[in-house]
Formats: C-alpha cells, structure tokens, sequence
C-alpha cells in the first residue's frame, strides 16, 4: 500500500509524543513493506532527513510564546489562519506530493501550523481517502479564533469531511464533539503504545527499607504547557511539612520557566526535587528502571499520553490524575494509581505507599503485563493497517482538479488576509 503521511513536524524536530508515536507508525508500516512517505515542514534546526521523508511545507510556529504574546493582535489573527485554516503554499505543495506519488491512502496527523483545514479540504475535493489519526482536539483547533470554535466553521467541517478517524481515546472524541464538532465517518478508538524493545520487568520492589524513588517527566516544563509539575512540587513539600523526607522526586525535561526551580528552592525542597532536563527517549525509558512510581498529574485536558506507558514495562507504578485520558485504559488499584489533580491528591497517595498502605509490587507487575499484553505497537499496528486498508478502498468519484483546488486556496488565503485587516485599516 501507497500512504502518504501528512505531520506538521517529523523527528528529529518534535515538540512531544505525536510526532514521536508518528514516527513510530511510520517505520513499523515500512518495515511491513509498505511504501510510505512523509510530507512535513522545513526543520527549525538543521536535521538529516531519509529519502521518504519531504520537508516541503512551511510551518507557521504557534508555539513561540514570546512572538505570540508581543506581537500585534492582527499578526496573531494573520499567523492564526495561516496556521489553522488556509496555507496556499502548502497546498501547492500538497498537490505536488499527491502527482508524484499517488497515494493510495493519506494518513493525517498533525495539521496544526499548517493550515490544516485547507490540507483537508484538498484531500476531499480531490477525493483522496484519508485516515486522521488524533492524538490531541485538532479539528476543533483548526475552527477556533482566538480561541473560540467558530460555529460556522464546525459544521462545514462536520458537512464536508467524512473519513476514517483513529482517536487515542474516548475522552478526546467527546471532548471534540463537546466543542461542536461531531466527528463523521468511521472513528475507531487506539490507545497511545509503547514501541521496539521493552525493558525488562525489575526484580525488586520498593519495601519501604529505603527513601521512595518518584519520577515525572514532560518534553517541556513551562507553565505554558502546564503539566501539573507544579503539583508534585507542592506535594513534596507537603510531604516535607508532616515530616518525611524518605523520598525523592526528579523531574525530567526542558526547563523552559524558571518558576519551578523557584518554587523547589521557596519551599526548601533541594535535594529532595531536582529538575534533570532531558534526555533522548530511549534514556529516559531505561532510567524509569531506577524508579519506583511515576507521577503523571497530566495536563488540564490530556488525551492519552505516552510517558505512563513507557514507564510500566519496567514495573514502575503510575500514579496518575483522574482527568487522563489513560485512565480509561487503566484501572486504579489493578494497573495503576488514580488521584484527584491536586497536590493534595498526589501527597497523599505517596503517603499511602511510604506508609506501606499501598503494595507497589502487584500493581507494578500487572501493570507491565497490561502494557507488554495490550499496548505494544506491534499489537496495535495490524488494527491500524486495517484501517488504512478499509479506507484505500473508498471511491474516488466525483473528484475535482488539482487547479481548481489551488484557485480556491489563492482565493480563500487572500480573501481571509483581506478580512482580517480590513478592521484594522479602517
């Protein structure tokens, strides 16, 4: 099968585990005798690149806070739908891709920077079956100004766009759709996975003979992106103030925010928290192996992450907030910890198991079993594979021409640009 995959970003330039688990896909799909190609951005540092990989489309950077926050709010609004709704270049580029390779099927992953909504309306005015895999509310952040879905927007997309969605979670569709936007078409829900070769199941677990070993990680911690690290911060220190200090909490990731290394020393806890920046993701999977429980408060809306499930292989035990997407995939008590997204949540749950309240040990080993069982990539890809299959075989009738499709980007980008000024040139 022919797949042309369509990613904002692509490793080695990422921001976190949806290009990572993109990347994953893609080579397992290879390495199955597929012929995939990649269509993404210009890197923002200098990357090497494999021959399937294009990096032709130009990406908008909506992540840069600094810009986003100082700049005029016209250029906010102008990089915004640049970003969400219409790029002509990438279009362009789009349609150069599909000419050349001919895909059989188009897997879709993240659209946002962009302009996603004018790729997809690309791929259904020409017909192109597509396979949106969502790991995060993309079509819904494609219909937002200035972070409100706009209504109109919505349902032109509910109208106009029928595939095959794959979801990393329940939560995340009635998350979409509670912000307006029913997903049509096919959607089947695949949970995020673990890949390649696992680490093996530790021998030993904590007894309570020794300080308790707690890590947490995030690819960025920056209250932009508000991970919850600022809750374990707060934990530990509460766990300090009744008087145990018997553990130990490490943080991995870039620190991007000085404020967590101020509240760590505000709360006198060096020594006990330490920020340890990041490491490559193969390291960072091998050091869960140190540690006894991963903390992972989640961010406010967390569809499915990947860390918890790379931590449990190794039998480090999750402690995580109710809100995650992945706690409808696991089971407190069974596969792992649940708590409330609080620091007194999380206080007490490692109170329980410094206490020996909580027995890590069957919990870590079931935990492992799951993930091993239930969440390896090599389980999950034929369910996928079927997928691109069933939606290969969607007709193509009725498709339109790949000029007509570049004159309605030129238009619609020019007439937005116009619309979005003309309030401010009055």
């Amino acid at each position: 099968m022919k797949i042309l995959v369509i990613s904002n970003l692509y490793p080695p330039d990422a921001l976190g585990g949806y290009e990572m688990g993109c990347r994953q896909v893609v080579e397992n799909l290879r390495a199955r005798g597929h012929e995939v190609r990649v269509l993404t951005t210009a890197p923002r540092t200098p990357v090497a690149s494999p021959p399937h990989v294009r990096r032709t489309l130009r990406l908008t950077d909506m992540w840069v806070d600094y810009h986003m926050a100082r700049c005029a709010t016209v250029t906010q609004l102008l990089d915004e739908s640049e970003s969400h709704r219409i790029n002509a270049f990438n279009v362009h580029a789009l349609l150069a891709e599909l000419e050349d390779f001919e895909p059989d099927v188009a897997y879709v992953w993240m659209l946002t920077g962009i302009g996603g909504l004018g790729l997809m309306a690309t791929l259904h005015h020409l017909r192109v079956p597509w396979v949106w895999h969502l790991m995060d509310d993309v079509p819904a952040t494609l219909c937002q100004v200035d972070n409100r879905v706009i209504p109109a927007l919505a349902r032109e997309i509910e109208k106009q766009l029928h595939g095959h969605t794959i979801a990393c979670s329940q939560q995340l569709v009635d998350e979409i759709e509670r912000r307006g936007i029913r997903l049509q078409g096919e959607v089947e829900i695949v949970p995020n996975w673990v890949a390649g070769p696992v680490p093996p199941l530790r021998s030993e677990f904590y007894q309570g003979d020794r300080p308790l070993r707690i890590v947490a990680s995030a690819a960025h911690i920056d209250r932009c992106y508000d991970k919850g690290m600022d809750l374990l911060i707060k934990a530990a220190a509460s766990l300090r103030d009744q008087g145990r200090d018997n553990f130990s909490l490490d943080i991995f990731g870039q620190v991007n925010d000085s404020f967590y290394g101020d509240l760590i020393k505000t709360n006198h806890l060096t020594g006990l928290v330490t920020l340890r920046g990041s490491l490559k993701q193969a390291e960072l999977i091998a050091a869960y192996q140190d540690y006894d429980v991963f903390a992972f408060p989640a961010r406010l809306r967390e569809p499915c992450a990947f860390a918890p499930l790379e931590a449990a292989p190794s039998g480090c035990v999750t402690v995580m907030s109710t809100i995650s997407g992945n706690s409808e995939w696991l089971v407190h008590g069974v596969h792992c910890l649940k708590v409330p997204r609080t620091s007194e949540g999380f206080a007490f749950m490692f109170g329980e198991i410094l206490d020996r309240r909580v027995d890590l040990e069957p919990i870590g080993r079931r935990g492992a079993l799951a993930v091993r069982r239930d969440f390896h990539l090599d389980k999950l890809l034929p369910k996928i594979e079927r997928i691109l299959t069933k939606a290969a075989r969607q007709t193509r009738d009725g498709a339109g021409t790949t000029d007509e499709v570049y004159r309605l980007a030129l238009l619609a980008e020019k007439l937005t640009s116009v619309l979005i000024q003309e309030p401010y040139c009055a």
